[in-house]
């Protein structure tokens, strides 16, 4: 059976996701102020591309009869990163410091004493939060929503310093977290 281009056309919703349409919402723990621009959280305006990674599903082998059996085994999660823009208060990036700080500071390489691991089950180390990643549809309505839980920064890029550019600042920030979770909305946020 031959397909027109007007099926495939038709057959592609919106014609298709746009990857430039989405809103991180980062989240700090109690110690740190959360760096805003006017209202905003400054993640929303400030963080210029991200990813939606990608999970794994392990196997293993079992052996019957002489003959291997794929099964499937644990999920595992990549890390997650984020590309942010330089404010010139450094707002999200001092943020970040301070947290990697209590998580182990530059002196002893240890946890500040607000950053408690020990949680109920199901509840987030104090050092961890949980972030979202967004996606908006062109009609302004979220089309996919990804929450991070029990996230954490584990690196922190460089910053390059140029007196022959005249560009922005920006700098990536990998995190690491528990799994991610996946909501379809339909409301405009």
């Amino acid at each position: 059976m031959a397909f027109a281009l007007s099926d495939f056309k038709s057959g592609l919703a919106q014609g298709g996701a746009r990857p430039s349409l989405f809103k991180v919402e980062l989240s700090y723990p109690t110690p740190i102020t959360t760096p805003k621009i006017g209202t905003f959280n400054s993640s929303e305006l400030l963080v210029k591309s991200t990813t939606i990674p990608s999970s794994t599903l392990g196997t293993y082998e079992v052996f019957y009869h002489g003959k291997s059996i794929k099964v499937a085994g644990d999920r595992t999660f990549d890390a997650w990163d984020t590309t942010i823009i330089n404010d010139e208060d450094f707002g999200i990036r001092k943020a970040i410091e301070e947290w990697m700080e209590l998580i182990s500071n530059h002196k002893l390489n240890s946890r500040d004493t607000q950053m408690s691991t020990s949680k109920l089950e199901g509840e987030n180390a104090d050092y961890k939060q949980d972030m979202i990643v967004k996606q908006f549809g062109k009609d302004g309505k979220i089309i996919r929503k990804y929450q991070f839980i029990g996230a954490f920064p584990t690196a922190l890029s460089t910053i390059n310093l140029d007196w022959g550019t005249q560009e922005i600042e920006e700098f990536t920030c990998t995190w690491t977290y528990d799994r991610w979770i996946v909501g379809d909305e339909t409301t405009t946020d």
